[in-house]
């Protein structure tokens, strides 16, 4: 008989594998590179025009490397346009934070009522929620001024939150309600008979089941309001006007002063970006995660 040798220990060492990259995905990651390139350019574009000194900005050809300067930002917070910028941007915040969280709240009530109790006209009634975003918000620009005319709230932050919280609202229960109706019913039983009372399962058992849905809507909804122009323009003068509203009359005595205009378009995409960047984290936890722990 002939003995075979061989390395005992070859397959108890682990093979390194190696992903080797063909052109394909090379040219895929190069196409990605260019969009993401062609998407940011333009808030590159703003960002560095703001931090730019009147000669840099109107330079030719443009100037890529300069001293950067934070004066368009102090005139456009202090001193443009008598009280800055800083009112409306308070405005916007308000605005913004308190008909997304009524909008998340109602919504996330009203789309765990409809997926667990049974309602008149079943499924019929999401596609009927969901048709309210279906006309163009002018044709309703004209109805809603006469009411918000009659209840003596024009020019007041109410307004503005009332009116963006119907219409997000919408969105939000279609949204959250396929996540609702994921989770699996034997969960939400196992509580009851843990002596859970329905509020009690909606709000420590459902709630955070559907926390990707929560924020993906809170951050739609957020978009949504902060970036509305047209009702913002109609229903507001100078006390609830919005950032939207302050940047579509911005000009100075001799046109339009391209530094502190940039300066609060900058200021106008930083609050929504950072907040979508601190949420994102959690879009792409499970839907279930920990429930079966």
């Amino acid at each position: 008989m002939t003995s075979v040798d061989f390395d005992a220990g070859a397959e108890a060492t682990p093979r390194s594998s190696k992903v080797v990259l063909g052109f394909s995905d090379y040219a895929r990651y190069l196409i990605a590179v260019v969009f993401v390139g062609f998407s940011l350019f333009p808030f590159y574009i703003v960002l560095s025009t703001s931090l730019k000194s009147e000669s840099d900005i109107f330079a030719w050809p443009p100037v890529w490397l300069f001293d950067v300067t934070w004066d368009n930002y102090f005139s456009a917070l202090f001193v443009f346009g008598g009280t800055g910028v800083l009112p409306f941007l308070i405005n916007s915040l308000i605005i913004t934070a308190l008909s997304t969280l009524l909008a998340v709240g109602l919504g996330s009530m009203v789309a765990y009522g409809l997926t667990r109790f049974r309602v008149v006209g079943g499924s019929h009634i999401f596609f009927f929620i969901l048709s309210t975003r279906f006309a163009p918000p002018v044709a309703f620009v004209v109805p809603i001024f006469l009411m918000i005319r009659e209840a003596g709230l024009l020019d007041t932050h109410l307004a503005l939150i009332l009116i963006y919280t119907s219409m997000n609202l919408s969105l939000v229960v279609w949204i959250i309600r396929g996540f609702f109706e994921a989770i699996p019913i034997e969960i939400e039983e196992a509580a009851q008979i843990d002596g859970y009372s329905r509020l009690q399962i909606f709000r420590k058992v459902a709630l955070p089941l559907v926390k990707p849905g929560l924020i993906t809507t809170s951050i739609l909804s957020a978009i949504l309001s902060w970036n509305e122009f047209l009702i913002a323009t109609v229903m507001t003068q100078n006390t609830a006007a919005t950032l939207p509203v302050y940047l579509a009359g911005f000009s100075g005595s001799m046109g339009l002063e391209w530094g502190p205009f940039m300066a609060v378009g900058a200021m106008a995409v930083l609050p929504i970006m950072i907040f979508t960047l601190v949420l994102q984290r959690h879009l792409v936890r499970g839907l279930t995660f920990g429930a079966v722990r």
